[in-house]
């Protein structure tokens, strides 16, 4: 510690002893400390209460209060208890030293003295008294910092939650709408289907049979849109309740599905063949959104298959999952669906036939909620193919 610092440090010389304070003070007067004393420990608790001191000079054998009591009073007012005492003894028997550090001292100097030692002693607890103010008054900044962080927070988290309840509200809102928009729409289809259906009946000239054809589809696919769209919101605003998940064996389930599929589309039953290699390959889901998830990916594929080309569906276990491939010998995928991390509404992302990839973008929706996946590639040997891989169930 320099001169220029020293002057800045004051120091209390507690003895009742003249001769002592005189050399004490002339040695560290002359080290440019800043001096006071006091000649009993009554007086020194005077003057630790009057001024404030950054280190203490403490003799251990006085009358009235000793140092050790001395000592303890001063360290009892919490504003003291930071000041280092250093008790200047002639007993240094290990009684008498565990007194002095039981009373509050952080150190002793035995008397007599070595000049260089006392001043090697003071310099080094000044050192430490500064050290310990500075990570005082760190800590006390970096709690303060951390309370105005934690308000700013507060306030972000506020906000967020405001904006999170506005975009539940918004999604709710956006679900009524659709609800709304699938009933007002489904009462207008319903008329307009069941008008084509009776004038298909009557013998049109050919052109008017193309048109009415046209009109046919053009209502269904329509119709199906709408459906698909309220699907999809009702499984993202309300997901898991609507979903009543259960032990499902993948094969049985992949068996009975594909007949009762191909007799209710009136399929030939060679047009799918399923191979599976594994039993009883549980998974866990819902059985009436897998079959959604089934028929979405089987209708695709079918539409596309030639009429030569059976749709081929392969069952297999591997390490935790249980996954089924569905591969058609079609055109495959197009490539901005392939280039896609998910599946979605972008109107340029287009099947062959120039449908949106809704329908799919509903099953890979089921797939997750199922924490699934649903992974689409394309054959080498050409045609598409669907991965509908599933976790194994657990027991």
């Amino acid at each position: 510690m320099s001169k220029e610092q020293n002057k800045l440090n004051k120091i209390l010389i507690v003895d009742d002893n003249p001769r002592n304070i005189e050399v004490v003070a002339s040695l560290l007067s002359g080290n440019h400390y800043d001096i006071e004393f006091a000649s009993n420990g009554e007086e020194g608790l005077e003057w630790v209460g009057k001024m404030g001191f950054d280190l203490i000079l403490m003799d251990v054998m006085m009358p009235g209060l000793n140092g050790y009591e001395t000592c303890r009073k001063i360290k009892e007012n919490k504003t003291n208890r930071d000041i280092p005492i250093i008790f200047l003894t002639a007993k240094t028997d290990t009684e008498s030293l565990a007194k002095a550090f039981d009373a509050g001292g952080v150190d002793y100097v035995s008397k007599p003295f070595r000049p260089e030692e006392l001043l090697a002693r003071v310099a080094t607890h000044l050192e430490l008294k500064q050290r310990r103010q500075e990570l005082k008054e760190l800590n006390a900044n970096l709690e303060e910092k951390v309370r105005q962080r934690t308000r700013e927070l507060q306030k972000a988290n506020t906000k967020l939650s405001i904006a999170l309840k506005d975009l539940q509200e918004m999604d709710a809102t956006k679900n009524d709408f659709l609800h709304m928009v699938s009933h007002e729409l489904r009462t207008p289809l319903n008329g307009i289907l069941g008008g084509v259906e009776l004038l298909k009946m009557h013998d049109f000239p050919d052109d008017i049979k193309e048109y009415l054809e046209i009109l046919d589809i053009s209502t269904r696919r329509l119709e199906r849109f709408s459906y698909q769209a309220l699907n999809i919101s009702e499984l993202q605003t309300r997901g898991a309740e609507m979903l009543q998940m259960n032990r499902i064996s993948i094969p049985a389930f992949m068996d009975t599905f594909v007949k009762e599929y191909v007799e209710s589309k009136n399929i030939l039953p060679d047009r799918v063949e399923v191979f599976t290699d594994t039993t009883p390959g549980n998974i866990f889901a819902d059985n009436n959104y897998l079959r959604n998830v089934l028929e979405i990916i089987l209708e695709n594929a079918l539409q596309f298959t030639t009429d030569n080309f059976p749709v081929r569906i392969f069952i297999d276990e591997q390490p935790g999952k249980m996954v089924c491939t569905i591969k058609d010998n079609g055109p495959g995928f197009p490539a901005a669906m392939l280039q896609e991390s998910m599946l979605s509404y972008k109107p340029g992302i287009e099947h062959k036939d120039q449908k949106t990839g809704l329908n799919l973008r509903f099953a890979q929706m089921i797939m997750q909620h199922f924490k699934g996946e649903l992974q689409l590639s394309n054959a080498k040997e050409g045609g598409a193919v669907v991965r509908l891989i599933f976790p194994a169930y657990q027991e």
